[in-house]
């Protein structure tokens, strides 16, 4: 492991235990943003995801699933209910792939073998991140529109943009999922550039590029067909997904009965 890979782990690790620190019984904890696609610097804040399991008493009462954030030193930690985590895998969007196929991530014990079953298994993980394509391309398209409002530097919206419009093409193309977290060579030195560039004067390039961009993903969801294999992926991901929320649900009852005994 080398020392950015130990850096990033060590930060997840500390947002992993910060949450349970909280009193939410944490399930796992994954590095989102910047770090991922190696479009971070030394001044990149750390943000991470954590998706949690609510209490019995939440579960009994069918209560709203909990889900916000907390601003840390050296970023933000967001959690949300696993519940939610499942439901946006099933729908397939960029943010929800993000947090379940990234490399920086933490596993509480108590579910470690199960999530190892589904997360690090190439076969399952390549249905359930591809069940969807119709809601993904929608969605991405949606996102590309969004960030040409967002108030953030010109640049750093024009490199979000690039994230999604290289995942959208690896997403069609290609059925393994490792490889939707990296851009692809013709994105990634723009990509790059782009997020570090403070010329103001280059505003108004990255705007109108920006919305290229949108406008490419609107084309891409448009023109997309649907093959026979990639509807078979679909029902199979979806099925999986149904699978792990049981087995990840039962494991939770489980342990909170043994708790209560």
């Amino acid at each position: 492991m080398d020392s950015r890979t130990e850096k990033l782990m060590l930060a997840v690790q500390n947002h992993h235990n910060f949450i349970i620190s909280q009193g939410f019984n944490a399930v796992i904890t994954v590095l989102i943003g910047s770090q991922n696609y190696e479009l971070d610097n030394e001044n990149s804040d750390i943000d991470t995801f954590t998706f949690i399991f609510p209490s019995m008493e939440e579960l009994a009462t069918a209560a709203e699933p909990q889900a916000g954030e907390f601003e840390v030193e050296d970023g933000k930690c967001v959690y949300k209910d696993i519940r939610i985590g499942l439901n946006l895998l099933k729908k397939t969007s960029p943010n929800s792939l993000e947090c379940f196929i990234g490399q920086y991530r933490v596993f509480s014990e108590e579910y470690r073998d199960i999530l190892e079953n589904y997360l690090n298994d190439d076969m399952k993980m390549n249905a359930m991140t591809h069940c969807n394509y119709d809601h993904m391309l929608y969605a991405a398209a949606g996102m590309a529109h969004q960030l040409t409002k967002r108030n953030m530097p010109a640049g750093k919206r024009y490199s979000h943009a690039l994230r999604l419009c290289s995942m959208v093409d690896t997403f069609i193309d290609s059925f393994d999922y490792r490889y939707l977290l990296e851009l692809l060579p013709r994105d990634y030195r723009s990509a790059l550039d782009a997020k570090r560039d403070t010329d103001k004067a280059r505003d108004g390039y990255y705007d109108k590029e920006c919305a290229a961009i949108a406008q490419l993903l609107d084309e891409k969801r448009d023109e997309f067909v649907k093959s026979e294999f990639k509807k078979k992926m679909e029902t199979e991901g979806l099925a999986l997904i149904a699978q792990f929320q049981k087995d990840l649900t039962k494991r939770y009852i489980q342990l909170m009965l043994e708790e209560e005994n």
